[in-house]
């Protein structure tokens, strides 16, 4: 938890009373919030990013359902 306040005081310039008067979980979740392109992947978005249009599917392609 220090470490966390440690890098919002240095990398979001929060000052350590602010920090600490902030809600936990929402800080958390901000501060792990991921970029759009660091963020997994839906199925159709890998299928479209390989070159299979899912809309599209041959009976090969289709395979068995998880």
């Amino acid at each position: 938890m220090a470490y966390n306040e440690q890098q919002a005081m240095v990398n979001l310039h929060v000052m350590p009373e602010e920090y600490e008067e902030q809600d936990y979980f929402l800080m958390m979740e901000v501060m792990n919030a991921k970029s759009k392109e660091d963020r997994p992947l839906s199925r159709n978005a890998f299928l479209k990013e390989i070159g299979i249009d899912p809309d599209n599917l041959t009976e090969d392609q289709q395979g068995k359902e998880v």
